[in-house]
């Protein structure tokens, strides 16, 4: 049963799927980690939360996930670069749930925490576009909430009417779920050490901080993270644009999968451009808080 193909580590699709799991999981690259620090004081110990989030959430995922579902996908489906979106939750556990005993019991648990897990991610997703609809154009709670609620049936009932063969549901997963993500994070990546300044990004997070970063770590925000992302985004387009494309043309609910994220997305960009107007009207930019390098 131990046969790693350790090929798969010289693709770039693997280190693309890898890094986008770590950012959703983390809630980074994308609008929740920047919703959740709008919540927070600037003396909140945003250091020690850090590394206790990602400790935590690598030690469940990959020290405790990995080492019962990996070795279980590949009991029971031989492989995982041909899983599904849904296979190793919803095949291969109940197959182990099935020869333990009480299985249905743990069985219950599972798919019960993996509805809470669900619920609670969906709200942490939905949340950032629900404020941004309240600041940005001035919208009361309810109005906000049935847009983004209708906007989301909308999207729901599209992938429920392409549910054959899960094409919809796996096309909006990987440009969402996994492109997107990367893509987001690439540029926060860019933008934190060459434009935000690791000098002032260091002194920020420091405020109210019980332990300090290491410099190294800012080393490697600044250059090494950067490239690598870069390297990989490249890498994977060069070697699997052609299918992306192809699979684009070819299928059509893939591309109504991947126009309906265009038209998402030009949607978000509108509303962007209205708030900007609107605050550009109020004089929101002109009261700014200007950085005095210091700590007030």
């Amino acid at each position: 049963m131990w046969n790693p193909d350790f090929q798969v580590l010289a693709k770039p699709q693997t280190w693309l799927a890898a890094a986008s799991q770590i950012f959703f999981s983390l809630s980074v690259g994308f609008g929740v980690i920047i919703n959740y620090a709008s919540y927070l004081k600037k003396k909140d110990d945003v250091v020690l939360s850090g590394l206790t989030a990602s400790a935590m959430n690598e030690f469940f995922e990959v020290c405790l996930g990995g080492l019962i579902t990996i070795p279980a996908a590949f009991m029971f489906l031989g492989a995982l670069s041909n899983s599904g979106t849904f296979d190793l939750g919803f095949k291969v556990l109940p197959n182990v749930f099935a020869q333990m005993p009480a299985g249905r019991f743990f069985g219950f648990l599972w798919f019960f925490m993996l509805f809470l897990a669900a619920i609670t991610s969906s709200l942490s997703m939905l949340q950032p576009v629900i404020a941004f609809l309240e600041e940005g154009l001035g919208l009361k709670r309810h109005a906000s909430v049935a847009m983004l609620g209708l906007i989301t049936a909308m999207g729901s009932g599209f992938v429920v009417y392409f549910s054959k063969g899960m094409m919809a549901l796996d096309t909006l997963d990987f440009w969402v779920g996994t492109m997107f993500i990367f893509v987001l994070a690439m540029i926060q990546s860019f933008l934190y050490g060459w434009v935000l300044g690791i000098e002032k990004g260091d002194r920020e997070a420091h405020h109210g901080a019980h332990m300090r970063i290491p410099w190294f770590v800012q080393i490697l925000l600044k250059y090494v993270t950067p490239v690598y992302l870069l390297a990989i985004f490249i890498g994977s387009l060069y070697s699997q644009g052609p299918s992306y494309w192809k699979s684009l043309t070819t299928e059509p609910v893939a591309g109504m999968s991947f126009g309906l994220i265009l038209l998402v997305l030009g949607f978000l960009l509108l509303t962007i451009h209205i708030a900007g107007r609107r605050w550009e009207a109020e004089g929101r930019f002109k009261n700014l808080p200007v950085d005095d390098g210091g700590d007030a």
